[in-house]
């Protein structure tokens, strides 16, 4: 019984003993299952980080990592953990700098290294690490996070790398203004003293000298205003304007402009312009003459014989739109079709005999295309060795209802008749040799004006105090105080009408904005060196003839014309070749008296369109003749019977030019005798 009560016992507490095993059990499998979904919950939390994180032991195996280090290496998982982390550095210098800090400080932050993905590819990464210690307080092992900064650093690279390219740009910028004023400082005295030298008696072959010597001055400045005009437009500092113009107007004055070229070498300058394209259009004059001058230019000087032919039609006219097509064709020594997809590059020429015979920088054509681009137009050319070129653009301009304004010239009055200047001038100019270049052009023509000279901006100032001026040249760049602060100093220190005096900079800088400084400073107007002295004395009489503080007394005029022929240009235009001179004379002779009637007799009956056309044909013979005043009379006349303006003058200005060139033919005629 005892026994029986024992086996009871010992199987009830077996029986106890397995119900709490098995609850043990159930319960460590809970929570072997919290944690395995508590892992399970922070391993994807983990892995959908996108920064790397990993693990690795003391000697540097991984012992664990997320998805994102996977990714950014290129390995699988198992792959990698049969890797040392050392393996994955680029440069192991950088690893072991890396253990050595974490050893030392027990975590590194912000550490940048190139690692080394599967493929070999190298990345820039930021490394924080810190080291992983048991119940010892060992270290046992890292653990880190890796953030790719391989994007993040080449956008800091490229915007860097764009800083240094604007700072580079103005610098470049600043440096070519700068090297424009030092160029054309001298420039304006060289060719200041060529224009006062021309002026004076001299034999046919110093003309001769002296052309030789402008033209190279000319195509110096040429090359500097290339290279100024590339850099603005490279540097998107090239701006258009948007103004009413005359299509016809502008392109005439081209033709007229270069045509003496063309002569110079047996040229026929030949432009087909189509009669049906608008009057009045809008856009900008000043580049499309640009675009022309340049491709004419080119065309005249590549071509040794035959003709150069300009041809402007209307394609087609759309919502007040008018598209344009222009050509400029030559017979010249053409271009190697190899060249032709090269000939719109920087500083690219047909060849380098091209170069050597012909000169020139190889921007011209680079400038055109830019600028055609600009205007949202197309340019191409065709062309074979020997047999000429064709550059071919087309333009699309918007049509106004607005009448072109005449141009600058055409604006100005006529100051032939002013004789002389009872007038006080202040010029700060710190330049000897354009003191001297100015002062001549200027008494040149007004004998009575009086001019005092300041080599500083203080001294300009100082001046200005002590005396009364009718008009300051002042120079932009001066030691002690420039230009700019001498005219601000001039309009805010003075008292009215003191102040108010009229100011027209000289500018050797050719940089866009210079026109804007100079307006901002309170000078009323601007003029870029090299100077010329016509354009000098226009711009003065203008601001005289504007300034209320001014008398028009102190314009003297003279009722007689005392104007002299010169043969100098029609010396130039035959080459000093006596007989072709003296045929070019004799049509003159012929043909002036016919030509002065016809202009009587238009003026006479109001036939304003008849007096346009006569006074167009004079143009060239007044050139001819070196008759200058008279040439800008002419005109005046042309301008004032096509514009209908200024219409009361003309009959006086028509006596003027009968009165010069009756007195010019006898002279003429005297020169004839004397070459027979």
């Amino acid at each position: 019984m005892t026994n029986l009560h024992a086996a009871m016992e010992e199987n009830l507490l077996i029986q106890k003993l397995r119900e709490l095993l098995a609850r043990d059990f159930v319960h460590r499998k809970s929570i072997e299952s919290d944690l395995y979904r508590s892992e399970e919950k922070y391993r994807m939390l983990i892995d959908q980080l996108t920064d790397a994180i990993y693990l690795s032991t003391l000697d540097g195996t991984f012992t664990g990592c997320n998805r994102a280090l996977l990714e950014m290496l290129g390995y699988s998982y198992k792959e990698l953990m049969q890797l040392s982390v050392s393996a994955i550095y680029a440069h192991p210098d950088d690893r072991r700098h890396l253990l050595q800090q974490l050893i030392d400080k027990g975590e590194v932050r912000d550490y940048e290294v190139q690692l080394k993905r599967k493929n070999g590819e190298l990345i820039d990464c930021l490394v924080n690490s810190s080291v992983r210690r048991d119940q010892n307080h060992e270290i046992v092992g890292f653990q880190g996070i890796i953030r790719d900064i391989t994007l993040r650093k080449k956008t800091f690279e490229l915007q860097r790398a764009k800083d240094l390219a604007e700072r580079a740009n103005k610098f470049k910028a600043e440096f070519l203004a700068n090297m424009s004023h030092e160029i054309r400082t001298p420039m304006n005295a060289i060719g200041g003293m060529l224009q006062l030298l021309n002026k004076t008696n001299l034999e046919p072959k110093q003309h001769e000298y002296l052309d030789g010597m402008q033209t190279a001055v000319d195509s110096l400045l040429q090359i500097i205003n290339d290279i100024l005009d590339f850099s603005k437009i490279e540097a998107g500092k090239m701006e258009l304007d948007n103004r009413p113009f005359s299509l016809q107007q502008t392109v005439e004055a081209i033709i007229s402009t270069i045509r003496f070229k063309a002569e110079e070498k047996g040229l026929e300058l030949v432009l087909d312009m189509d009669p049906s394209i608008p009057p009045n259009l809008q856009g900008d004059p000043l580049r499309i003459n640009q675009i022309l001058l340049n491709l004419i230019s080119n065309a005249i000087k590549f071509t040794p014989e035959g003709e150069v032919r300009v041809t402007i039609r209307l394609i087609d006219k759309l919502d007040h739109k008018a598209r344009l097509f222009f050509s400029v064709k030559d017979t010249g020594i053409g271009i190697e079709q190899e060249k032709l997809q090269d000939i719109f590059e920087s500083f690219t020429q047909a060849s380098t005999d091209t170069t050597r015979l012909y000169g020139g920088t190889g921007l011209g054509l680079a400038i055109v295309k830019k600028l055609i681009d600009m205007l949202n137009g197309a340019i191409m050319v065709r062309s074979r060795k020997g047999q000429g070129s064709e550059f071919i653009f087309e333009l699309e301009l918007s049509q106004t209802d607005n009448v072109q304004p005449a141009s600058q010239s055409e604006q100005e009055k006529d100051w032939s008749t002013v004789q002389d200047l009872q007038a006080r001038f202040l010029m700060a100019e710190d330049h000897a040799l354009n003191q001297l270049v100015t002062t001549e052009m200027l008494k040149g023509r007004f004998p009575s004006l009086q001019i005092d000279v300041a080599e500083t901006g203080r001294q300009a100032i100082s001046l200005f105090e002590d005396h009364n001026y009718d008009l300051v040249l002042m120079d932009v760049q001066m030691p002690e105080m420039d230009g700019h602060e001498a005219a601000r100093y001039i309009r805010t220190h003075f008292p009215k009408p003191k102040s108010e005096v009229p100011i027209l900079a000289f500018t050797a800088y050719a940089t866009s904005g210079e026109a804007e400084k100079c307006l901002e400073a309170g000078m009323n107007d601007y003029i870029s060196k090299p100077v010329r002295a016509t354009q000098l004395i226009s711009k003065i009489m203008q601001m005289l003839d504007a300034s209320e503080q001014f008398s028009k007394e102190h314009f003297l005029h003279e009722s007689k014309v005392q104007e002299h022929i010169s043969f100098e240009y029609l010396n130039t235009v035959t080459e000093d070749d006596e007989e072709l001179k003296l045929r070019m004379m004799r049509i003159m002779l012929d043909e002036t008296p016919m030509e002065l009637k016809s202009l009587e007799e238009a003026a006479a009956a109001s036939q304003w369109d008849n007096l346009r056309a006569v006074a167009h044909k004079m143009k060239s013979t007044m050139q001819f003749l070196g008759l200058e005043d008279t040439l800008e009379t002419v005109k005046f006349i042309e301008v004032s019977a096509r514009e209908r303006t200024h219409l009361e003058q003309i009959p006086e200005k028509v006596r003027s030019v009968v009165q010069v060139c009756t007195r010019a033919l006898g002279a003429l005629q005297e020169e004839i005798d004397r070459i027979k």
